[in-house]
This record gives C-alpha cells, structure tokens and sequence, in this order.
C-alpha cells in the first residue's frame, strides 16, 4: 500500500532555503488513501463476501495514487535537470534518500521488533528464511513462487515490496530519459502489466500469484504516471464535475461489490479497475472545488489517510485476542460481537497509527526536506505538476 505512500516538503526564498512541513496538499487524496486502506482493513478483518476484492480494489487505488504522486515529482527533478540546475546524479540522490525516510525506517522497525520476539516465541510466516525476505523486500516474488503457502500476518507486506522494485526501476528511467517521453514511458509499463495479466491469465497461474505479481503492479503504478503526464491537457467542465466525480468515486466502491463474487470473471478483468481509479485521481486533481473534495478532505478522513502508510502496516498485527491475552494477565476477561471487535482493533491500529506519525515518521521527514534542500531552489513539487499554476510542494 500500499504505499507509498506521503511526507510534505516546502522550500522557498532567494536568500536562504527555508523547510516545513506543507500543509496546502492536494485536497482529497488523503480522503482517498483512507478510502482506500479501509477497504484493505474490512478485506483482512472480516468474512464478509467476497471480500477480498476490496482488499483488492484498495491496494490498486494506493498503487495509482503513488505512481500518479510519483511521477510528478519526477518529472519535476527532470525538468530542473533540462534547465541545467540540477543534475540527473543529484536528483535520483536526492529522490532515494526521501523515499528511503519515509518507507524504510518504520517498515524495518516493525521487522525488527518480529525479529525480537521470534528470540522467545515463534510467527507463522516469519521464518528465518521469510524475515531475510522480507527484509530485501522480497514478499510479492516470494508469495507469487507459493501462492498457496501460509504466510501468517506478513502477506500484505506484497505492496509495498512491489512499489520499491518500481522505485528502482521507474526514477533511472525517468531521470535519465527526456521528459517528453513521459507519456510514452508510462504507457509502456501500462502495456507491459496487461500483456502480463493476460499472458498469466491464459496458462492458469494461481490468483493469489497473479494478485502480487510484480509487473502486473508495475502497470498499476504506470497508470498513474499516465494520469500524472496529463497535467497540460485541459479537461472537458463534465469530465472533472462533482457529478462525474461522485459517479467514478461509487464506481469504483461498487465495482467488487457487483463484480467481486464471480472470481474467475474478477481474476481477469479485476485489475482493470486500476482505470477507474486513475479518472478519480485526475479528476480530483483538476477540481478541487467540488463537494465531493469537500467530503474527502474531512478531518476524520483527512487525518486517517495522513497516516495510512502506518496503518497500513500495523493493521495485520493487531488483534482482538492479544487485547483479550493482556486483560486475562490482569484476571479480567472481555468479549463482544464481532462489530465490537472491529471497532476496538480499528481504534487500536489509528491510534499507533498516530503516534507514528507525529513523532516517528513525520521527524524523520523533515530531515528528508533539510538534507535534500537547495539553496534558492525549490523543492519537487507534486502539488504544482498536478495544479498547474501552485506553488506549494507535497509527498
């Protein structure tokens, strides 16, 4: 969950560089990531039906809005590298180190502390072999050569794996190719994931190795940097309307509630989704000023999506039972329904979540914006390669 994905940066004046967190992101995209990774959460928390195509849906919607996210900022580093500003070594520099501060250090904290306690107890799924697997980011290739494997609570860490093979592979290209090949270079990686998905489709792979494979994630990814490519076309006023909006937004909601039961038909045009959920993006980038934006920048939905790459994370290892263990230590017993169950594991995971945030990840980001600022320059900006004419900065 993905993730991608999402520290703020801002530099700015002549004089002298000054770096802050941005507050100005792009409205609604934090509502989007916590769409998103509810979704994930009711997919791996409850027996609804079909249920894991939410899971499904929500992990497409992440990986197009970080490559959408991506892209920009890349583009961005190029453009400076054309008007000789910058240099290519420089920017993908720059580009790993704030990626590396915002993904590695709370992913490798979280193996660390399995890593631990697998000292006195053991974890399905977290084997020695399986940590170091992990810990190369690994997980999607190594679930897609056992797709029918057990691999405990660890299984969503796919996603994640997924978008840094994308990172290493995805910002070379773009730093070192010129930038009027953008469009180009995000359609070939779309292609590249379709001829994947159908080729894996027609020899009856597993679909639990079709679900992580990496190229097929790769076309996702690209879709978004598709989108992102789009920042001179001027949209039609209905394209990007509330109506048009509202009706991508439920499409995409609806999508495997209608078509998640059938899973063979799901198998192969699932992914497919990943299109739907680029129109909600460019749409909610080229209109900020619907009410359908209004609804996504909630404070409720606003603030769980800024923390959605640590609920993300934590969501799998929180559980009802070790609430349930911690109170038997205290010769108290509790129960409820399973819809108590929920809440409490939802409170729990938002709350760590939280606290993540704002004195873990957060910190390190701003050292992320201090190491990568340039004196007189400003810093990549999402924010104004998708708004055109701000000047605010974001990720």
């Amino acid at each position: 969950m993905a993730t991608t994905y999402q520290g703020t940066i801002s530099a700015g004046q002549a004089s002298r560089t000054i770096v802050r967190p941005a507050e100005d992101r792009i409205a609604g995209f934090d509502g989007v990531r916590a769409i998103a990774v509810l979704m994930v959460f009711i997919s791996h928390k409850t027996t609804l039906p079909h249920h894991d195509s939410y899971g499904s849906v929500g992990v497409w919607l992440f990986l197009v809005l970080s490559g959408m996210l991506i892209t920009s900022i890349l583009s961005e580093m190029r453009g400076k590298v054309e008007a000789g500003t910058q240099s290519r070594w420089r920017s993908m520099g720059d580009f790993y180190l704030r990626r590396s501060l915002r993904i590695f250090p709370l992913y490798y904290a979280c193996l660390g502390v399995f890593a631990l306690a697998s000292l006195f107890t053991s974890f399905v799924g977290f084997s020695r072999m399986e940590a170091t697997i992990y810990a190369l980011y690994g997980t999607n290739i190594y679930i897609a050569m056992t797709p029918t494997g057990d691999h405990g609570h660890f299984g969503h860490l796919w996603s994640l794996s997924a978008e840094e093979q994308f990172y290493l592979l995805f910002a070379p290209i773009l730093l070192f190719s010129p930038r009027k090949y953008l469009l180009r270079i995000c359609v070939g990686f779309m292609l590249a994931g379709a001829a994947m998905l159908a080729w894996l489709v027609s020899v009856k792979t597993h679909p639990n190795a079709i679900h992580v494979d990496p190229l097929i994630a790769f076309g996702m990814l690209g879709v978004g940097g598709f989108v992102a490519s789009l920042k001179n076309l001027k949209p039609r006023d209905w394209l990007v309307s509330a109506q048009a909006q509202a009706a991508a937004g439920l499409t995409l909601i609806a999508i495997p509630l209608v078509f998640g039961y059938y899973r063979d038909t799901w198998n192969v045009w699932g992914p497919l989704t990943c299109t739907v959920a680029g129109l909600f993006l460019f749409q909610i980038a080229r209109n900020q000023h619907t009410p359908v934006v209004a609804f996504l920048n909630l404070w409720p939905l606003r603030s769980l999506g800024r923390v959605s790459y640590a609920f993300y994370i934590l969501h799998q290892f929180v559980h009802f039972y070790e609430v349930q263990a911690v109170f038997h230590r205290l010769h108290l017993n509790i129960d409820g329904p399973a819809v108590v169950q929920l809440a409490v594991e939802l409170c729990i995971t938002v709350a760590l979540a939280t606290l993540s945030w704002h004195f873990f990840e957060r910190p390190l980001l701003r050292l992320g914006a201090r190491l990568t600022a340039r004196e007189g320059a400003e810093a990549s900006s999402a924010v104004a390669a998708l708004s055109p004419g701000r000047q605010a900065a974001t990720r």
